[in-house]
């Protein structure tokens, strides 16, 4: 034994010398490597006011290679932090930059650092996979793939974590609820398990990302009644009571789309006691509140002859009339495109109703807008209006001429468009056609 060991010594070394080499190579090597990993950091300018470097600078200097390289176990948690955080910064170049990441190897390598002891290079890892995710939304499913969910579950689930944390989780599911793709994500179900949990935060901007993630994957029935089966709903109209604006507009937009489902999905948003809630939120000062409530009611209004009678019951429609006559156009149009669907029945009673109250007038202003889906809709309740009865032709005609709007319609006979174009010539045609001209006798 003594002599194999003699065979690696040269003349006038022993042992001890020869593990002296050994660890001042190693040493030599740890310093070139990380030589090597700062020079990286440097070349993709760590600093967010400078400019990513072009792809095929990084490409010839092979600076994501040695950054993805460094996120390996054998390095210090310095180390691999920062390699992260240069990851994360070049990311933000552009869709090329992130593929061109996730291509040499990074994702999985970046997902193993969420389960460091470290806080640091936890945190790292999760901002670069949310850039990645940001930058490059085609990437999800392939992130998703390599395990993603379950790290996040664990932090989520691990009550020793901090709210920074959380917060940073939270925008990393609103990212994977993003992207190019028509279908949901692979494993939706986790994703809304881990939203449901999240939910519950105190934290407004935990709450706010959670909501958002839920708007972004509530598309399709399937995603959509995923969302009812697990309960997420009757948690999002709490939060319509939430005292932080953000928070408010973030659980109405979650609740937008998911009035896009089914006449069915519909009605268990009506089940779970929206309507009150959102007779509340009619009376906020903030104008954007009450306009998103007007986008909700009016995809409710889109389901059925039931549904439109639940908004008018619970009291909404005369607050859907002030909103039409705010002076904020948004207010004005939103208000609009919601009536015209609660009159899409034609029911005499509240055309008359709504004739009563003034509508007549509003409508005619906001014929001098340009916006395709107000004049459709506007010009569509005015003929309604119009054809309904005898009695109300006469009415209606008259506040047409004495509000201006008569010289829009007819300017609008001639529309690029022709949906608009024909109502307008049917209105001019049937109830205000031209004068007959009468020669003067001298």
């Amino acid at each position: 034994m003594q002599k194999r060991k003699r065979r690696f010594l040269k003349k006038g070394q022993n042992l001890m010398m020869l593990r002296t080499l050994r660890l001042e190579k190693a040493k030599k090597a740890e310093l070139q490597k990380e030589l090597t990993i700062y020079n990286a950091l440097t070349k993709c300018k760590l600093t967010s006011s400078e400019v990513v470097p072009d792809v095929n600078k990084l490409l010839k200097s092979n600076t994501i290679g040695n950054l993805v390289e460094s996120l390996g176990h054998g390095n210090k948690n310095k180390i691999r932090a920062d390699a992260a955080d240069a990851l994360a910064h070049i990311a933000s170049g552009s869709s090329e930059h992130s593929n061109l990441i996730a291509k040499a190897g990074a994702v999985p390598r970046l997902i193993r650092l969420l389960q460091s002891p470290d806080p640091e290079v936890c945190e790292k890892g999760i901002l670069s996979l949310g850039n990645l995710l940001h930058f490059a939304p085609n990437l999800r499913d392939y992130i998703i793939r390599h395990g993603l969910m379950q790290k996040l579950m664990s932090i989520i689930q691990d009550k020793s974590t901090c709210t920074l944390m959380l917060s940073h989780v939270t925008w990393v599911l609103r990212k994977l609820c993003i992207s190019s793709q028509p279908s949901p994500p692979d494993n939706a179900a986790e994703i809304i398990q881990a939203l449901n949990i999240v939910l519950y935060n105190p934290e407004a901007n935990v709450l706010e990302d959670a909501l958002m993630a839920v708007r972004n994957l509530a598309h399709g029935n399937e995603t959509i009644q995923m969302l009812l089966d697990f309960e997420v709903v009757p948690r999002i109209i709490y939060l319509l009571e939430h005292p932080n604006v953000t928070v408010q507009n973030a659980a109405l937009q979650a609740l937008i789309n998911i009035a896009t489902g089914s006449e069915e999905q519909i009605q268990e948003l009506l089940n779970n006691n929206l309507l009150p809630h959102l007779s509340a939120l009619m009376s906020n000062s903030d104008p954007d509140i009450r306009c998103q409530v007007l986008k909700l009611l009016l995809n409710i209004a889109d389901g059925n002859i039931f549904q439109r009678h639940a908004i008018m019951n619970a009291g909404l429609l005369h607050k859907i009339l002030e909103c039409l006559k705010a002076d904020a156009i948004s207010l004005k149009s939103a208000a609009a495109l919601t009536i015209t669907t609660l009159a899409i029945d034609k029911d005499k009673n509240l055309l008359c109703y709504l004739m009563r109250q003034g509508v007549i007038p509003e409508f005619c202003n906001l014929l001098f807008c340009q916006e395709r889906d107000i004049l459709s809709n506007v010009l569509d309740i005015l003929s309604t209006m119009l054809d309904v009865d005898p009695s109300f032709s006469a009415e209606v005609s008259g506040i047409i001429e004495w509000s201006g709007a008569l010289n829009n319609i007819r300017m609008l006979q001639s529309s690029e468009h022709e949906e608009i174009a024909a109502v307008a010539r049917k209105i001019i045609g049937s109830y205000f056609p031209a004068k007959p001209h009468i020669a003067t006798k001298f």
